[in-house]
């Protein structure tokens, strides 16, 4: 049966901007080409979440101006509930801008808009005469809302997965009993001081991780090393898929999203990690957040191929 999960979480459009290379300070660059897509770490992972085969809801905010129609018709057009997304008069719809260079290497620039007024009310109507298996957050919207959405879903038994981005100091202490915990290199850094870069690093980064937030498993996003899993008597990387990067971008949240997604349902976090892996693969050989996200189809396809 299809993991049902609740977003709550941020949601944005991104502005791409491909360039040879970065400006320097005050030089002027003649960039190659722009693009739109929907963005937002949230949006982003429950994208990720329903193109491969879960039923998932979205709870947050966006501006009522061009951008969030063209955001709410795309998440819709996509099969997500979206009956607990707000277009508030007078917000701006967040925006993220990324410059992208020929390399593959990017840069993002991000404005949170609207995704600031979403408020621990408009947790409780998501999850009023509704059920879910999982709730998925990030940080970039407020931290009462995350807090009070982890802790609606901690009293039903839900799996509750923090996505530890941006990068920031933040209290994981309030969100004792977390399932999963997942930063990547510099967010982890941000959060306890280590980089974790080899299995020394990992582990003690790990460490510090799990008894803070108390959860069942850290799973570090490695990035093209794969992703590091820690707690309930696993301690090892999860190597990912080799391939040839276009675009980085959204690239952990299609992880996590994934992620989320296989593991309510079936419970294995290794091979859940594994599964993540290869749509992220999948992910970075295609340009912009939400159109390179894959579909269970292609997930299996993949993985296939490659067995």
């Amino acid at each position: 049966m299809a993991a049902k999960i609740l977003m709550t979480g941020s949601i944005m459009m991104d502005l791409i901007l491909q360039m040879p290379r970065i400006p320097h300070p005050s030089e002027s660059l003649l960039g190659t080409s722009y693009s739109n897509a929907g963005g937002g770490k949230g949006s982003n992972s429950a994208v990720a979440a329903c193109k491969a085969g879960g039923e998932v809801s979205v709870c947050g905010t966006l501006g009522k101006d061009s951008n969030g129609e063209a955001l709410l018709g795309m998440l819709t057009d996509i099969g997500i509930d979206v009956s607990n997304l707000t277009l508030k008069e007078g917000a701006n719809t967040g925006m993220a801008v990324i410059m992208l260079e020929e390399d593959g290497m990017n840069r993002l620039a991000i404005y949170t808009g609207a995704n600031n007024d979403t408020t621990p009310e408009a947790v409780d109507a998501a999850f009023e005469g509704k059920e879910y298996d999982a709730l998925m957050m990030q940080l970039e919207i407020p931290l009462e809302t995350n807090v009070h959405a982890f802790e609606l879903a901690h009293e039903r038994g839900m799996i509750t997965c923090l996505d530890a981005g941006p990068a920031q100091d933040y209290p994981l202490e309030r969100f004792k009993g977390l399932t999963i915990l997942s930063p990547n290199e510099t967010e982890t850094e941000a959060l306890v001081g280590i980089l974790p870069k080899d299995d020394e690093t990992c582990i003690a980064a790990s460490k510090i991780l799990k008894e803070r937030s108390d959860c069942k498993y850290v799973v570090l996003k490695m990035g093209d090393k794969g992703s590091f899993i820690y707690g309930d008597d696993i301690c090892q990387m999860v190597p990912t898929f080799k391939v040839e990067a276009v675009d980085p971008t959204a690239a952990g949240d299609c992880f996590t999203g994934v992620l989320v997604k296989q593991y309510a349902e079936t419970k294995d976090i290794v091979a859940s990690a594994r599964y993540a892996s290869a749509a992220a693969a999948i992910s970075v050989q295609h340009l912009g957040a939400q159109p390179s996200l894959p579909t269970k189809e292609a997930i299996d396809e993949f993985i296939a191929a490659r067995s």
